[in-house]
């Protein structure tokens, strides 16, 4: 390589800092931005139920899913003069929703479950005990499921019940084994 080249390429190294120094933009220290961003969604308990299905990350994520009078615009909507009654849904209903897994949209979004799929002719049975605790029957065994899929029925079970989930649950398999918790998430 040329002198001449060498002194030209060692002007220009020198050049590039100075221009980019020259361009106006002062130097900062790193900002704290907070945490991650959350989104608040409100659901109508009336004609919609809440149900918990697993992140990519192995967390929960609620899906909200409306039921009740259909607006002939698709997704699983109730036609009218159905046996639709007044108030939430019923849990033994949201539980199946649950069982029946996330749709193509959640899918798209990494949403997966944990449970087990719901056969045809499936029933859940679901009795409330003097001090509140929500017992659910479930249609298979409960050994062998793992704490995810226990969290989602347990979640999904609350706030089928009650607005802010606070509720006690007790999952019952057809194992005859049992588990007691309660969710514990804000949605």
């Amino acid at each position: 390589m040329s002198r001449t080249r060498v002194a030209s390429l060692a002007v220009a190294a020198a050049a590039v800092p100075l221009l980019l120094a020259g361009c106006g933009i002062q130097e900062t220290d790193p900002i704290e931005a907070g945490g991650p961003a959350t989104v608040e969604a409100f659901y109508n308990r009336e004609d919609e139920m809440l149900l918990f299905f697993r992140t990519p990350e192995g967390g929960l994520n609620p899906v909200i899913r409306t039921v009740g009078f259909s607006t002939g615009f698709g997704g699983d909507d109730v036609e009218p003069g159905s046996d639709t009654t007044p108030g939430p849904p019923p849990t033994e209903k949201t539980v199946l929703a649950l069982l029946a897994g996330p749709r193509q949209e959640d899918r798209a979004a990494g949403l997966t479950t944990a449970l087990p799929p719901a056969r045809p002719g499936t029933t859940v049975t679901v009795e409330t005990a003097p001090g509140g605790t929500v017992t659910t029957n479930l249609p298979f065994p409960l050994n062998g499921l793992n704490a995810t899929a226990l969290r989602q029925l347990t979640c999904t079970i609350a706030y089928s019940r009650a607005a802010d989930g606070e509720v006690v649950v007790k999952l019952r398999g057809q194992d005859g084994a049992s588990s007691s918790d309660t969710c514990g998430l804000a949605p």
